[in-house]
Order: structure tokens, then C-alpha cells, then sequence
């Protein structure tokens, strides 16, 4: 019960969702153009009462008279749209299924195999000292390395770790793979998070990531179905055959067909650089 109370406290932050700001160039694309100028103003203020007086502002470029387009289910007709979204859907379900599928079934099939209950979930809970470690690896790759190529490489670590971590019984392996599993997932789930609005113009970045991940976690529905299936049907072993086989799939679609991002953040910095402040809404 106090786990629970524990999770409820986040509704506190409906509390402190009037201080966030809404992005400027959100309201420009909805045409509301005299809230935009008021937001940036405001982020304007505070840039230069941290940092000094700021840059004087460039005169706008003219601009072509386009209508204002809204995002929707009607930009699933667009493959540049289309197609990110159905590459990332793939990534976040053979995420969710990989991992939870192991994080949940884990101290339950080792004691199904012998181990004691408390042992498994004694085992259990020291490899998750890897979990807030991966974050800090994901931190240290992120902006070095290409994020595609980092996905890649973390997802094949994590399906060799566990299917290592399923055909052991000896404790200290158990606790070295499973560490090597949460340590790797969640600095994958972390690259995730950063690489998946790379992938969007603004006006679809919400909606894409939206579609992907709210796909991610409907199959965690089946997941747990699929894989207690997996163990009455053919085994223990096959179950983090199973898993692993997500994490290989996952993989291979980012190798094969996610594209590349790192020229282009490269890129968009070089502009801000050489024009630090945005031209006036």
C-alpha cells in the first residue's frame, strides 16, 4: 500500500504545469502569433537577466503566406510522417516487451525453476543497481556518438546479457547479467527518448512520438500473455530465447532503416551559433 501512496504523489504535478512554458514556435504553427511573441519575450527576459544584455534582434525575413496547417491523424498519409512513425513504433515495442517481459517474469521463472523465492527476488533486486548507471552511460554517449549506432550496439548487449542471464543458475552470474541487463536498458530507453523527436519536423513531433510510444506500452498487454505461453508451451528456456530475439529485432530495424541524426544536430548548432537570437514572432 505505501508503494502505491508512494506513486500517487505525482499528482502534485498538475501544480506546477502553469509554470511551464509552451513553445513559441508551437503557437506560430497554430497561428497564434501574438501569444508566441509573449511567450518569447518572457524566455527573451530571463536569458538576458541570466546571462546580460542579449544580442540585438535580426529584422525577420519575409516570409511565404502559407495557411496554417494542423497536426492530426492526417499526417499518417505522409511518408515522411509515416515512416518514422512505424520505426519507432517497432522500437518501443520490442523495448517494452523485452524488458518488461524479463523485469516482470524474471523472480517468478527462477523460482518456477528451483531458486527460492526469496533468493530470486534477492537477485533480482541488486541487478537493478544498474538501472540509474545506464542512465549516466546514456549521458556520457548521447551527444558523442551516434544515437542510432548507440541504440543498436545497447540492444544487441541487452539480448546477449539476457539470454546469458536465463541460461545460468549460479548466483553470481545471475546478479552480473541481470546488472548488465538494467544497466544497458535503461541507458537504451534513455537514447530512445532523445532519438525519437529527432526523427520529426515540429509539427508532427508530438503525434509521432505519441502514436509510438502509446504503442509501446499497449503491448506490454501481451507481452506477459506471450511469454507465459512461451513458458507452459516450451520452456524456460525458450521464454528468454524469446526476449532476446525482441532485443535482436529491435536492433537489426534501427541498423537497416533508422536514419542518421547526428549532422543534423551538428548542424542546427552550427546555425545557432552564428545566430544565437531567434527573429521577433
Amino acid at each position: 500500500r505505501l508503494v502505491y501512496l508512494w506513486g500517487s504523489i505525482g499528482v502534485l504535478f498538475v501544480f506546477f504545469v502553469r509554470k511551464l512554458e509552451e513553445s513559441p514556435q508551437w503557437l506560430e504553427s497554430r497561428g497564434r502569433h501574438e501569444e508566441a511573441d509573449v511567450v518569447l519575450t518572457r524566455i527573451e527576459a530571463g536569458a538576458a537577466a541570466q546571462h546580460g544584455p542579449l544580442p540585438a534582434v535580426q529584422k525577420p525575413q519575409p516570409q511565404p503566406q502559407n495557411p496554417v496547417r494542423r497536426s492530426g491523424p492526417g499526417l499518417l498519409k505522409d511518408r515522411k510522417f509515416l515512416f518514422p512513425t512505424i520505426l519507432l513504433s517497432i522500437l518501443w515495442i520490442t523495448q517494452t516487451i523485452g524488458f518488461f517481459g524479463y523485469s516482470s517474469w524474471a523472480p517468478t521463472l527462477l523460482a518456477a525453476e528451483g531458486v527460492s523465492v526469496e533468493d530470486s527476488i534477492f537477485y533480482v533486486a541488486l541487478t537493478t543497481v544498474g538501472a540509474p548507471l545506464g542512465s549516466f552511460l546514456a549521458a556520457m554517449v548521447t551527444d558523442r556518438f551516434e544515437r542510432k549506432w548507440c541504440l543498436v550496439v545497447f540492444g544487441l548487449i541487452i539480448a546477449a546479457s539476457g539470454l546469458l542471464y536465463g541460461l545460468t543458475f549460479t548466483p553470481v552470474l545471475i546478479v552480473v547479467f541481470g546488472f548488465l541487463v538494467n544497466l544497458f536498458e535503461r541507458g537504451y530507453t534513455a537514447l530512445a527518448y532523445a532519438y525519437s523527436p529527432e526523427l520529426f519536423d515540429t509539427r508532427g513531433r508530438s503525434l509521432g512520438t505519441s502514436i509510438a510510444y502509446g504503442l509501446g506500452r499497449l503491448s506490454n498487454a501481451a507481452g506477459p500473455l506471450m511469454i507465459a505461453g512461451i513458458y507452459n508451451g516450451v520452456g524456460y528456456e525458450a521464454v528468454f530465447i524469446f526476449i532476446a530475439g525482441t532485443w535482436v529485432l529491435g536492433a537489426l530495424v534501427l541498423a537497416l532503416f533508422a536514419p542518421a541524426t547526428r549532422r543534423r544536430r551538428l548542424a542546427a548548432e552550427a546555425r545557432e551559433k552564428q545566430d544565437p537570437v531567434p527573429a521577433a514572432s
